[in-house]
């Protein structure tokens, strides 16, 4: 006969006391409550996170300062908590000194001095990098100095049927009993095409903003296809370089060409600092690759504004490493941050303008239901820094295992 476990709650998921830290707009939260639980208090440092969540959800958050003292007006059972990570990610450049790194470690202060049942912690996939090692491990050894069994995982959105590439750190304590970390059943992903359809034209967070066709915007929005991205650093068929575009960037003769080609190729391949992953050229090293790199051919494309003075060196001016990203219909979108909806990031699969906040929401796993805040900035701040609903509900699942 096979025993039957003996949970620690004997009661409804719904009658579990969970409280929520750093809760934003709710993802979390609404998996967790879609998973038949009841979140009991939420509280979050921005008043515009705490809005949102109150007019989404359940009007439970509050807006409050959160720090290793913070107490909460209860015992909770559960303890949610998605404490800032831009600090820790690389798109926010990994830095050490960012103040609100230590909210990690607060967070962990609160939950041993709280002694919930179980705690649920979620940050960025680079918390586990070599960089970020020391807050990591000082967060899993408070917890387990306070008596949690501690595991984690990096888990990534496509394997909950999220339409996105985005990859997260998930820390599970539970007290003073040992589990195994939660695994996902990779399912098949997602694809834009049916996540972005049959948006109403009277949604309030549906308002494509359309550029005129002459435009800067629009007129490399028609060079951009499905998967590429402008990019004058790296070559490849889904790179289209400034100079490909002359309406907008201006034109160049084939020798000029092959000089911005030299150079694009020189800068990555002629490495003299220890950092960053491209360098600027010298000019006789130009001159010697590439015949048509004469003064005079090297001066017009400084005067057009392909090419800029560094030192004694030349360098590509546009150096960055892709904007103008145009999603694919038939593929899952790249990570939605918070500047989501910037043409000049990226670009809708399909038309020539950018995303618009509830596409973003959608994408991110959040029903049509939920409303966000009329301005767009903020909107997609708090969509970019959310936990994808799906994700949230499937790890909820998993902790009434545990209960």
């Amino acid at each position: 006969m096979k025993r039957r476990s003996i949970s620690v709650f004997d009661h409804s998921s719904a009658e579990i006391k969970i409280a929520s830290l750093f809760s934003g707009c709710g993802g979390l939260d609404h998996g967790f409550e879609e998973a038949g639980f009841r979140i009991h208090f939420a509280a979050d440092q921005n008043a515009d996170a705490v809005e949102c969540y109150n007019s989404s959800l359940r009007p439970v958050a509050r807006q409050l300062m959160i720090d290793k003292n913070f107490e909460f007006p209860f015992q909770p059972d559960v303890i949610i908590a998605g404490p800032p990570c831009q600090g820790f990610s690389t798109g926010g450049g990994y830095k050490a000194n960012d103040e609100r790194n230590d909210l990690l470690i607060s967070t962990c202060s609160i939950i041993a001095r709280s002694k919930p049942q179980l705690a649920v912690i979620e940050n960025v996939e680079a918390l586990t990098n070599r960089r970020n090692t020391c807050y990591f491990s000082t967060a899993l050894e408070a917890l387990a100095s306070a008596g949690y069994h501690c595991e984690w995982s990096v888990l990534s959105a496509t394997d909950f049927g999220v339409a996105q590439r985005r990859r997260r750190t998930v820390i599970i304590a539970r007290k003073n009993a040992p589990f195994t970390m939660y695994r996902a059943s990779p399912r098949e992903a997602v694809k834009l095409s049916s996540v972005l359809s049959g948006i109403s034209d009277s949604d309030i967070n549906h308002k494509p903003i359309c550029h005129s066709p002459d435009s800067k915007h629009y007129r490399i929005a028609l060079r951009i296809k499905p998967g590429q991205k402008l990019c004058n650093v790296r070559s490849g068929p889904n790179s289209v370089p400034t100079w490909e575009i002359p309406e907008v960037f201006g034109s160049t003769n084939s020798a000029e060409k092959q000089v911005l080609h030299a150079v694009r190729q020189l800068r990555r391949t002629e490495r003299k600092r220890s950092y960053g992953d491209a360098d600027p050229v010298s000019i006789d090293r130009l001159s010697a690759t590439c015949a048509s790199a004469d003064a005079q051919t090297i001066d017009n494309l400084r005067r057009i504004g392909y090419l800029r003075v560094v030192g004694n060196e030349i360098d590509l001016t546009n150096t960055f490493n892709g904007k103008y990203r145009r999603l694919r219909a038939d593929d899952v979108s790249p990570t939605v941050d918070t500047r989501f909806g910037d043409i000049q990031l990226f670009l809708h699969p399909l038309e020539h303008r950018g995303m618009t906040v509830r596409e973003a929401a959608r994408i991110q796993g959040f029903s049509d239901k939920i409303k966000f805040p009329r301005n767009e900035k903020t909107a997609f701040r708090l969509i970019g820094n959310a936990v994808p609903p799906p994700m949230a509900l499937e790890l909820a699942k998993y902790c009434r295992e545990l209960l």
